[in-house]
């Protein structure tokens, strides 16, 4: 399931998903400039979480295994 998600979701995203929190965090980048470079990066992981491949925080926490 590939979506196409616009930058206000993937912020959100960014901002709810401690996985994606902690990167944005670690490359010590602004928000808007780490959306905009990591676009493809932030709607796969949005997409394995939405599809249930993975499971919520899986960058934070491991986990991807669904919980099918």
């Amino acid at each position: 399931m590939q979506s196409n998600h616009n930058d206000e979701e993937r912020r959100q995203w960014v901002l709810n998903d401690e996985g994606l929190y902690n990167i944005q965090r670690l490359s010590g980048k602004a928000l808007k400039s780490f959306i905009r470079e990591n676009r493809v990066m932030i709607d796969e992981v949005i997409d394995n979480i939405l599809s249930g491949q993975k499971q919520a925080h899986y960058l934070a926490y491991g986990g991807g295994n669904s919980r099918h």
